[in-house]
């Protein structure tokens, strides 16, 4: 068995290439690209979020300030509404 000393073990160390053929020197580089996009998606999921909190606000608003003032009266078809037939019949004999 061959013995290798200290020397020879720096040479191979120097001559091999490093792992993937990409040398270290675009590593930082390519850290900060990444900073960059996470970023720039957590401002596009900001401003999604006050969108849509705008768009509920509005909607809502719209809703309240265009809802009806009064409730509407009974209608002559309420005597075939799903609460009408859920009531029992001596009750409907005194609605009509």
């Amino acid at each position: 068995m061959e013995t290798i000393n200290m020397a020879d073990l720096e040479a191979l160390i120097a001559q091999t290439p490093p792992p993937g053929g990409k040398a270290l020197e675009d590593l930082e580089q390519g850290v900060w690209n990444r900073v960059a996009i996470r970023r720039a998606q957590d401002r596009e999921r900001r401003l999604r979020l006050a969108a849509l909190c705008v768009a509920a606000g509005i909607g809502g608003i719209a809703g309240g300030v265009s809802a009806p003032a009064s409730a509407p009266g009974p209608s002559e078809l309420s005597i075939f509404s799903p609460r009408m037939a859920a009531t029992p019949l001596d009750v409907r004999n005194l609605l009509g």
